[in-house]
């Protein structure tokens, strides 16, 4: 019976194997927190920079669930089956195959939950804020495309960590994320919207320099685990609603204090849900030995949870900031952002979290225009051989940026955007003057060279001619010596006056000499100018080539050296993040002086 058993064991762990989540990915930790007296923040930029800078990303609009509550609360355990249903439904950076399609996607009975690390007990397993290490991907019926995060947090209110810790952790993955659950158990607190009291004053100060319509945040879903009141709410998205909206109330009797919380907890989100969760069976919350297998979870609790994935994955939708859906380049510039502003011990003023995110808008804007007008400089493919040239492909590469800064919506007062529009413009304006410089200097070396180039195509065409010429009077000279020698050897000499024509034809016949002597000679010098000027020609070639070259390097290197401080790799670099390294620099040089070849 033991080896029935044990043969039994074998054929599930085999059967599951290839069709694991964890085959497919494991957590990484994306943010680090230290405890104790060294408090800091770390973001772990090498680990997670695939995840936001893939090739497989570009363009996709991301959408970042994120989940936070008390430490040993099921918040991994539940973000495991999220895990579950997100394989079934959709394609992912390491998986275009779905796992366990549609209806089926809890996967087999007696399947191990595997994924973020997760056991039964009072012990924290999650620390810092933990990204799967996989993105799923998402292609709409609009030609919509989006990126979707999945993000695990540490467990608050544990012994170890400080409250102004647990505020970080918070503010944290509800700055980072555009779907925030807040888990919690059996019963809403006003401590838990105490909580919340980062976000509505990020909103409150927000608000001055936002339309009164937009809200800092977008989804919050609180969730109810081993919900005890169904006899008067309901399990479910529908009476957790119904509880939710009754304990948001603002009523008379209420101090100012928790008027004023749910006010602008209301304010901070553009939606607020709630989901009212029923116990997970005995086994689930007790056994030790409990590894996850959903055979063991009551059938109530299995129906609510696949209620609230389809209701969290209905309708997609992007993070937004200010009205702008964000991509995960992007992204990662935020986080980077929001961990510099969280680095002392101090929770943060709302004020500083603000202009920090204004500043770090602003400066992407920025930073894609500079690499605009880069690129637009470096694609110009027409001929620029004067300084008139130089300013026109300046104007409207300057065009092209401001026109795209213009267009972009941003963070702050027409104030801010116009005052960082002045800095774009001083920014272009300064390094136009320092490439114009190199290629005013380099055109000017170049024409100088080309001048030399013409000159000597010059001589050598008046060489070739000289030497044509010599050649020919070779050839004649050739031709009377050869017709004095033929008439020399036809006469006899017999008489006096064939001696005498005989003398004559000697004496043609030496001043022909002379003559082919003197040509060839002629010729010979003429060859070894002709020579000399072809090696000065190709010398002068060989050097206005090199200078050319020489000309692109310079240029460039001004031109690169501007994106690679201004433009958004310079921008990251600047925040200790990562960046796909941008394509170098054009050899436009080559394009411009197309009209020389």
């Amino acid at each position: 019976m033991r080896l029935t058993l044990i043969i039994f064991s074998l054929i599930i762990v085999i059967s599951y194997s290839g069709n694991s989540i964890a085959q497919k990915q494991a957590p990484v930790q994306l943010l680090q927190l230290a405890t104790g007296n060294d408090s800091t923040i770390t973001l772990n930029e090498e680990v997670v920079k695939n995840l936001f800078l893939n090739s497989k990303l570009k363009d996709r609009k991301v959408v970042v669930l994120s989940i936070v509550g008390a430490f040993r609360k099921g918040k991994s355990f539940l973000m495991n089956y999220l895990l579950r249903y997100l394989y079934a439904h959709y394609p992912s950076l390491t998986s275009t195959e779905l796992i366990n399609e549609g209806d089926d996607w809890m996967g087999e009975p007696e399947e191990p939950l595997t994924g973020f690390d997760w056991k039964s007990g009072v012990e924290r397993v999650t620390k810092g804020l933990i990204l799967w290490g996989d993105v799923f991907l998402h292609d709409g019926p609009r030609n919509e495309k989006y990126a979707i995060y999945i993000m695990d947090t540490q467990g608050l209110f544990d012994t170890e960590t400080t409250t102004a810790e647990n505020s970080k952790i918070f503010s944290l993955s509800t700055l980072i994320s555009s779907i925030q659950i807040l888990n919690i158990f059996n019963l809403l607190h006003e401590d838990q919207l105490q909580y919340l009291q980062f976000a509505t004053e990020y909103a409150r100060f927000g608000s001055s320099a936002m339309d009164s319509d937009k809200t800092p945040f977008q989804d919050l879903l609180v969730l109810i685990r081993d919900w005890n009141g169904v006899d008067e709410y309901r399990y479910g998205l529908r009476g957790g609603n119904a509880y939710l909206n009754r304990f948001l109330e603002i009523k008379d009797h209420q101090s100012k204090e928790l008027q004023s919380v749910r006010r602008y907890i209301k304010s901070s989100f553009k939606n607020i849900n709630c989901v009212l969760m029923p116990y997970p069976g005995k086994t689930v919350a007790v056994d030790k030995r409990f590894d996850g297998r959903w055979i063991s979870i009551d059938d109530d609790f299995v129906t609510i949870m696949t209620e609230l994935f389809n209701h969290l994955f209905k309708e997609l939708k992007p993070k937004m900031i200010n009205g702008k859906a964000i991509k995960s380049d992007e992204l990662l510039v935020f986080i980077n952002s929001y961990v510099e502003s969280f680095k002392n011990d101090s929770m943060p003023e709302a004020v500083s979290i603000y202009e920090s995110t204004m500043d770090k808008q602003f400066s992407i804007l920025m930073a894609k225009s500079v690499d605009l007008y880069v690129e637009a400089v470096s694609s110009f493919d027409g001929e620029v051989s004067t300084e008139q040239d130089i300013n026109k492909l300046h104007l409207a590469a300057k065009d092209k940026a401001l026109k795209y800064f213009n267009s972009e919506k941003k963070f702050g007062s027409n104030a801010d955007g116009f005052n960082h529009r002045k800095e774009l413009i001083a920014k272009i304006d300064e390094n136009f003057k320092q490439w114009k410089a190199v290629t005013l200097s380099q055109l000017r070396k170049l024409q100088e060279q080309k001048t030399h180039r013409i000159e000597q195509e010059q001589l050598l065409e008046e060489a070739q001619e000289k030497d044509e010429e010599a050649r020919k009077q070779a050839k004649e000279a050739t031709a009377k010596l050869e017709a004095a020698q033929r008439a020399l050897s036809s006469i006899k000499s017999d008489n006096q006056q064939a001696r005498r024509e005989v003398e004559q034809l000697k004496a043609r016949i030496a001043e022909a000499q002379n003559l082919y002597e003197q040509a060839a000679q002629k010729e010979t010098q003429s060859k070894e100018w002709l020579q000399k000027l072809q090696n000065d020609k190709e010398f002068y070639e060989q050097e206005y080539n090199k200078l050319r070259e020489q000309s692109a390097q310079n240029i460039g290197k001004e031109l690169n050296m501007f994106k690679s401080e201004d433009g958004l790799a310079g921008i990251i670099k600047a925040g200790k993040a990562f960046y796909e390294q941008f394509k170098g620099v054009i050899d436009y040089v080559k394009n411009w002086f197309k009209g020389d070849e």
